[in-house]
């Protein structure tokens, strides 16, 4: 492997780990929040976290699974990433469907956050692991994976309901851009930390 591609190969790891970094911030983030918090804000805030956890396994499943599916002999670990992320958006239904003033929103958003945790860390010491000594054509991986991220992105923005990630780019300001981070959740000390600007 040349020294590009294996540049390239680590690039399309790092788009993944980034994404795995936010979300488990923000649900470390949620955590921390303030007892007193709103429900609507916790809501608002766990449906951030929801839609970007979406776009993320949109992401795996319609190109860097398809591409460890066809360079790997052995499917198991795709077959039990897809599996996790069918596990995961039934648990997102679930978060969804409970009013945030149920003690079961909560616990439901919490144990979704611990089966996340889960599948990220598999998901990097053995998926990652596996396909990254397989042939693949990298750099069309990793350019077809940031067009999809940003096409991802707009049409969450072109959705001006629920399934929104609001207003912070890499900075902490301003409008969110594609791999941004999600802001902290009201409440929080990190939250009154980063001021907004709209």
């Amino acid at each position: 492997m040349t020294t590009r591609n294996s540049s390239t190969r680590a690039d399309v790891f790092d788009l993944l780990k980034d994404d795995h970094k936010r979300i488990k911030k923000a649900f470390r983030d949620y955590a921390k929040l303030d007892p007193d918090t709103d429900h609507e804000a916790r809501r608002q805030y766990v449906e951030q976290v929801c839609a970007h956890l979406e776009r993320h396994a949109t992401l795996e499943e319609t190109l860097f699974y398809p591409a460890a599916r066809t360079a790997l002999d052995d499917q198991g670990l795709v077959e039990e990433a897809e599996v996790e992320h069918d596990a995961a958006k039934a648990l997102i239904l679930q978060v969804r469907a409970t009013p945030p003033d149920h003690p079961r929103f909560a616990a439901l958003f919490t144990v979704l956050g611990e089966y996340v945790k889960h599948h990220v860390k598999e998901e990097e010491n053995d998926l990652f692991k596996q396909i990254s000594r397989a042939d693949i054509q990298w750099g069309e991986l990793l350019a077809d994976m940031k067009a999809r991220r940003a096409e991802l992105e707009r049409e969450g923005e072109a959705t001006p309901s629920a399934h929104t990630d609001h207003d912070l780019d890499q900075d902490g300001h301003g409008a969110r851009g594609a791999g941004t981070p999600l802001p902290p959740p009201r409440g929080t000390r990190s939250s009154q930390q980063h001021k907004v600007i709209r």
